[in-house]
């Protein structure tokens, strides 16, 4: 049974791998279609909005549209109550989309947030009918863009400082003009840029100093979608911006060593976490040399080496790790197959590095030797056969074992 579940596995991986070459994933899978969904979602957001307004002012001429955006107009706040919060969600969104393209971990703490609000949003709106087709779809999305969280990691401190001061602006923007329309729904009612704008920044850093107060419903929605999407907005900068200063004074402090900058040059890879990895490593470590480990689990303690936490198989994952520049790169999992893919995932970057990956079971090796490895470790396999040899008596050829146990023949 073991052999049976043995060989489906390495089936499945197989055509896993096939199909994941075959379609490129590695290039657009998951972040393509994530990207699509939350775009998806704000022009649903936004397109409701947008052909109500159009279907309501545009017969006006220009002066009468003027004049329909005049804080005393009495058609315009209708409106903005019925569109603008979800609207403004909805370019936030569209903005955010183009981030998730290119991977970033800022876009995708910014879509988590974002799609929270508008699912609170869209069950506030119409929460007697929370099963309607717009409320599944974003809690649908919430939760994929929680699964795919791994997918997504790149950051920039310059490209985080760029989208907080964009959604700033545009939030910025949002309250002062809901506050010049929805004025008369104040108490005292704001009439000017001057009292908008005091009051959009004291109510989006809940301060809320209750020197002007909303009395109406639409203004009082207005004030519960500003300050909802403001401690988004503000959440998603801080986290932009403050967590990566904050993490690294932290790790320096706490661990002096194991942040030091590494320079990803002629350096050694190891994917895995077995004791194979762990001791190659630690030796590698005892000689100086450099040492990235590419493993999936957050938990793994790999000595002071670098660690990178992702799917080794994954074109950018070894991309981070400096694959295309490394001296060579070790599959030392305790996974047969998993090591093949990460050998040919390797292959793909057409790097120089020596490709070296381990074997832990017989029938796999002549497997494994297809994928073209520098060179092949089988310890577990060759360790069996010096025992018998040593308990039997045989004669051991030392020179012929160790080519065969490092099976080294095809290194340059």
């Amino acid at each position: 049974m073991r052999l049976l579940a043995a060989a489906t596995h390495l089936s499945l991986n197989r055509l896993r791998l096939r199909v994941y070459r075959r379609a490129r994933l590695d290039i657009w899978f998951p972040q393509i279609p994530i990207a699509l969904a939350v775009g998806a979602a704000g022009a649903l957001a936004l397109l409701p909005t947008i052909s109500r307004y159009l279907h309501e002012y545009f017969h006006l001429q220009l002066s009468g549209l003027t004049n329909a955006l005049h804080p005393l107009s009495a058609g315009v706040p209708e409106l903005i109550l019925r569109g603008v919060p979800t609207a403004v969600i909805g370019a936030l969104q569209i903005f955010i989309a183009i981030g998730l393209v290119m991977r970033s971990r800022l876009a995708w703490v910014a879509a988590v947030l974002i799609t929270l609000a508008q699912l609170v949003l869209a069950i506030g709106y119409d929460h007697q009918h929370w099963y309607a087709f717009a409320v599944i779809y974003i809690a649908a999305l919430l939760v994929a863009v929680v699964v795919s969280r791994q997918a997504f990691t790149r950051s920039s401190l310059a490209a985080g400082t760029l989208f907080a001061l964009a959604a700033t602006v545009l939030l910025l923007g949002y309250g002062v003009l809901g506050s010049l329309i929805l004025g008369q729904g104040f108490s005292p009612a704001i009439n000017d840029l001057q009292e908008a704008t005091y009051f959009t920044v004291v109510t989006m850093s809940t301060v809320g100093y209750g020197d002007i107060l909303p009395k109406s419903d639409p203004a009082r929605l207005f004030v519960v979608s500003l300050i909802l999407v403001g401690i988004t907005v503000f959440l998603t900068s801080l986290s932009a911006i403050a967590g990566p200063l904050v993490q690294g004074r932290l790790a320096r402090i706490i661990e002096p060593r194991k942040i030091r900058k590494m320079q990803h040059v002629n350096h050694f890879i190891v994917a895995g976490d077995g004791p194979l990895a762990r001791n190659t490593v630690r030796e590698l470590l005892l000689r100086d040399r450099s040492v990235v480990v590419i493993t999936d689990d957050e938990d793994a303690h790999i000595g002071d080496a670098e660690m990178i936490i992702g799917d080794a198989t994954d074109l950018e994952v070894l991309r981070k790790a400096g694959a295309e520049t490394a001296h060579a790169i070790l599959a030392l999992s305790d996974d047969d197959a998993e090591n093949a893919f990460v050998i040919l995932a390797v292959r793909e970057l057409h790097t120089d590095a020596k490709k070296i990956a381990a074997v832990s079971a017989r029938k796999n090796l002549d497997r494994v030797r297809r994928v073209q490895p520098d060179m092949i470790m089988a310890p577990n396999v060759f360790g069996g056969e010096v025992l018998a040899m040593a308990l039997t008596e045989e004669k051991i050829d030392g020179e012929g074992l160790l080519a065969r146990f490092l099976d080294i023949g095809t290194i340059k």
